[in-house]
């Protein structure tokens, strides 16, 4: 059966609850919880960095605001708002093409970057993106890990490339998502505007305006994704749509930086639902205790065990 949970994005409460027979029903948390167990706070700040041409790494949260690096022709900035934009240096200089990369780790918050084209980028916590300082040549290619979020400026001389192993993402001007974490099966990439180019060994398609590509052994596309689900990351927001326990422990380690032990078999609900990202880990946690699974945090691990 189904397990239904909802949250404000603005309050930090949850109520739970449970589709059996077509029909919603409340369930209430027992007095004693079946497991008593620690809690841990969601991410409170960006740990992001970024490592430079030279080896160089800048931590993001500690920088002052104002120019960080420069490479090239370009000043690395960090703007008052925390976000970091690549930008033109005043003073023209030689330059030889340098590569910087922008790491955001687990348990830490969504950063924005803008970079020297103008393109913008969300990463997700363990998540990474290697990218020319300044883009030259027939293309701007950069290579990414975890989840990423473009909205890529338009130049129709110059397509703009995502790598990732032998997977191609080729657009000109465009809104799209990736979700390449290493623990996924498939990478995913799903376009909300524009039209972007999947090529894969053997394999290529091109997108349009709500379709999702899984790559995978081979090439699927999938009409109709759930856009919200999709881009729940970037709105603070956990959403889960017919997700198992599985699915929603990995999303919920990279944010809260933790590892997973299972013990025993799990259980095949699915679940669905949205909550703040914002909320402490017992309280999103406790939906699965309403569903008969036990779990108990150690320090930064958590222990699932299905009692079904």
């Amino acid at each position: 059966h189904y397990v239904m949970f909802a949250g404000s994005v603005f309050a930090l409460t949850a109520g739970a609850y449970y589709v059996q027979m077509g029909e919603l029903k409340p369930q209430h948390p027992a007095a004693q919880p079946v497991v008593q167990s620690a809690d841990i706070e969601p991410p409170q700040s960006n740990q992001a960095m970024i490592t430079l041409a030279g080896g160089q790494k800048i931590a993001l949260h500690s920088a002052d605001k104002g120019i960080l690096a420069e490479q090239g022709n370009i000043q690395v900035v960090k703007l008052g708002n925390g976000e970091i934009a690549y930008r033109p240096s005043p003073v023209t200089k030689a330059a030889s093409v340098a590569y910087n990369t922008l790491s955001n780790p687990r348990g830490s918050r969504v950063i924005r970057m803008t970079l020297s084209d103008g393109s913008v980028i969300w990463l997700n916590a363990g998540s990474s993106v290697t990218y020319p300082v300044m883009f030259a040549g027939s293309e701007r290619k950069v290579s990414v890990t975890g989840e990423v979020y473009f909205e890529v400026a338009h130049h129709g001389t110059m397509p703009f490339v995502v790598n990732k192993g032998e997977t191609n993402i080729t657009v000109l001007g465009t809104r799209f998502n990736v979700n390449a974490y290493d623990d996924e099966k498939d990478i995913k990439v799903t376009l909300l505007e524009g039209s972007v180019k999947v090529d894969m060994p053997g394999a290529d398609h091109l997108l349009k305006p709500g379709q999702q590509a899984r790559i995978g052994h081979n090439l699927q596309v999938i009409d109709n994704a759930n856009l919200e689900e999709v881009m729940a990351w970037k709105n603070g927001l956990f959403i889960f749509d017919n997700a198992d326990i599985h699915t929603i422990m990995r999303i919920v380690a990279r944010w809260y930086d933790l590892e997973v032990i299972y013990e025993g078999k799990m259980s095949a609900d699915r679940f669905q639902g949205k909550i703040s990202m914002d909320t402490r880990l017992a309280e999103l946690l406790e939906v699965l205790e309403l569903n008969k699974v036990e779990y108990a945090i150690e320090n930064k691990t958590i222990k699932i065990k299905s009692v079904n």
